[in-house]
């Protein structure tokens, strides 16, 4: 049974250490901290009982696992002094009483945008959403998708081109700063990793040539193929090591709500406090000196 357990830990590990792109398997990269416990608790259990090669096993691969995620140890960036912009997201699961407390934390906090994974109904939205009158994006509950609620007129901008069938991704301009708004599916078979990797490439591709901010509920933690390859263009704002789904505890929970920005444009990102979803919220803060502004259509 002990060698039983070590190895199916073992197995578990591989797929993260291997960086395996492939559903479902792929999945279990994005549980590297649970995976690190599990490692840490059998190579403790196998000193105790004093088999110390096992013991010195367990530890390596701990080790190679821990030295493979940069993200568990890197720092958020500081606070925005003085924000141009606030944006609150936050996966409501269309649940009203979840987006009246997100409204209430976005009236505290001064936000100049409300965006709403899974929004619920939209006369419920707009009803709980008055101080926000301007609006873009999904509301229909048989799709994953983003709702944009905004205090001042928005831009709509051309969403990226997905195959017929994938969740949508929102694409606003909100005095000058491009906000792609978006809740790809969990990869749990090579369609829908698929369909995730386009709509995360989209997302980034709707900010090529413009200052602005990629966020939403990924499906993904900072260390996922996916989400290292956003990283690449751009940079990631929102704190790694703190969870925002299931749990607020890192060991419980993950971090799958993100906010990203384009290079160079100051931003910080926190996680808020409950709101009665399974998500905890994101609060965005953005400078936005210098960015040029544009004029369009406005979104009713």
């Amino acid at each position: 049974m002990f060698w039983i357990t070590g190895g199916v830990i073992l197995l578990a590990a591989l797929p993260a250490l291997l960086n395996v792109r492939a559903a479902p398997l792929e999945l279990l990269a994005n549980l590297r901290p649970q995976i690190a416990v599990l490692i840490l608790a059998f190579g403790a259990a196998a000193f105790t009982v004093g088999r110390y090669g096992t013991a010195g096993l367990a530890a390596g691969v701990l080790a190679l696992l821990l030295l493979s995620t940069p993200e568990l140890f890197s720092r958020a960036p500081r606070p925005v002094d003085r924000p141009d912009l606030i944006l609150v997201w936050a996966n409501v699961f269309k649940s009203d009483a979840a987006t009246e407390r997100l409204a209430q934390l976005a009236r505290r906090r001064g936000a100049d945008l409300v965006i709403l994974g899974e929004p619920p109904a939209p006369e419920a939205a707009r009803r709980l959403l008055a101080d926000y009158p301007f609006h873009y994006g999904v509301h229909d509950p048989r799709r994953h998708g983003a709702a944009i609620f905004s205090r001042r007129p928005l831009i709509e901008r051309a969403e990226p081109d997905l195959p017929s069938g994938s969740y949508p991704v929102s694409v606003v301009e909100a005095d000058g700063l491009t906000v792609a708004a978006l809740h790809p599916p969990v990869a749990v078979s090579r369609r829908r990793l698929a369909e995730s990797e386009l709509m995360l490439a989209g997302a980034a591709a709707a900010l090529d040539g413009r200052a602005g901010v990629v966020v939403g509920d990924m499906n993904a933690t900072p260390w996922s193929v996916r989400l290292r390859e956003l990283s690449r263009r751009l940079t990631r704002i929102s704190p790694a090591r703190a969870s925002t789904w299931f749990s607020s505890l890192p060991v419980l929970g993950l971090p799958i709500d993100h906010a990203f920005v384009t290079p160079g444009l100051e931003a910080s990102a926190e996680i808020g406090p409950g709101i009665g979803s399974d998500h905890l919220p994101l609060i965005v803060s953005v400078s936005r000196a210098a960015i040029p502004q544009n004029s369009s259509r406005p979104a009713a």
